[in-house]
């Protein structure tokens, strides 16, 4: 799996997980690094992952190497009193990744509230919704419930 990410405004940060090789888990590192980086220097912001392209991953080593240094990582940033990251919203459509996502928040649940969306387009009107403060919390809730969006924020999909 190979992580890309980018900065796209003030506090929004994109991530796209494909299924490229990804030579010593050096693009996973540096993303990991930049997560941790934002709690280092007390910087709020939110993950939109796209996971559109990753297929059924195969269960390597390595790869459950990976989830267990995540969840590791994610509980060393729990111990922030202020958690940084504000929420995330994952875009994916793959059972199998739906079930290692919750799997991992059984494990350790997430530092914030995630929403799984299964289609792109819906996934960035939500990003779009919840940056615009002239939205309500109300209309924002309408829309999760309309488009069928699971909220995690606890060890439960909602």
């Amino acid at each position: 799996m190979k992580f890309f990410y980018k900065l796209v405004n003030f506090s929004t940060v994109h991530v796209k997980i494909t299924n490229e090789k990804d030579t010593n888990n050096d693009s996973y590192n540096k993303f990991m690094d930049y997560w941790e980086n934002n709690y280092v220097m007390k910087k709020h912001f939110h993950l939109f992952f796209d996971f559109e392209s990753l297929y059924i991953p195969k269960l390597t080593r390595s790869k459950i190497n990976l989830c267990i240094d995540f969840i590791r990582r994610e509980k060393e940033m729990k111990k922030s009193e202020i958690q940084y990251l504000d929420y995330s919203i994952v875009v994916v459509n793959n059972p199998l990744i739906i079930k290692i996502l919750n799997e991992i928040w059984n494990i350790c649940p997430p530092l914030n509230t995630v929403y799984l969306v299964t289609e792109m387009s819906v996934g960035l009107k939500l990003l779009k919704y919840m940056n615009n403060p002239f939205f309500s919390e109300k209309y924002i809730n309408l829309f999760i419930k309309i488009h069928n969006i699971k909220k995690c924020n606890n060890k439960f999909l909602k």
